[in-house]
């Protein structure tokens, strides 16, 4: 007797927001796990604190190997390792950019105020 089995098996990837921005503005995995304690996700999801950092550490590992693709954001929508829907690639170009025009902004800016004072 013949059985039919269909499945399906995805491998999306799954980015934390909250993780995103933490690693994003530099905290360490310990720094951001404490924060996100602070912030009440241990009650909302009824982890203990060893399941946040492993789920933290895996997350900051993530973003480490998609990092190289956040810098050139066609490459993050043309890559084939990590399946990630669309509105969470432009989620995270959009962070990034944010973060680096910041710096850019920060540099510059100290760039000019220095030749302004130099110049005076």
């Amino acid at each position: 007797m013949a059985t039919d089995l269909d499945v399906f098996v995805g491998n999306t990837t799954r980015i934390d927001e909250e993780a995103y921005q933490l690693w994003l503005d530099g905290y360490s995995v310990l720094d951001a796990v404490s924060i996100r304690i602070k912030n009440g996700i241990l009650e909302q999801t009824g982890a203990t604190s060893d399941v946040l950092e492993g789920d933290t550490m895996d997350h900051y590992r993530t973003f480490q190997m998609l990092e190289r693709f956040l810098h050139s954001p066609p490459k993050l929508v043309n890559q084939l390792i990590f399946q990630i829907p669309p509105y969470v690639q432009a989620m995270l170009i959009e962070n990034e950019r944010s973060l680096w025009s910041l710096y850019l902004w920060q540099v510059f800016g100290q760039v000019v105020y220095l030749m302004r004072h130099s110049v005076q």
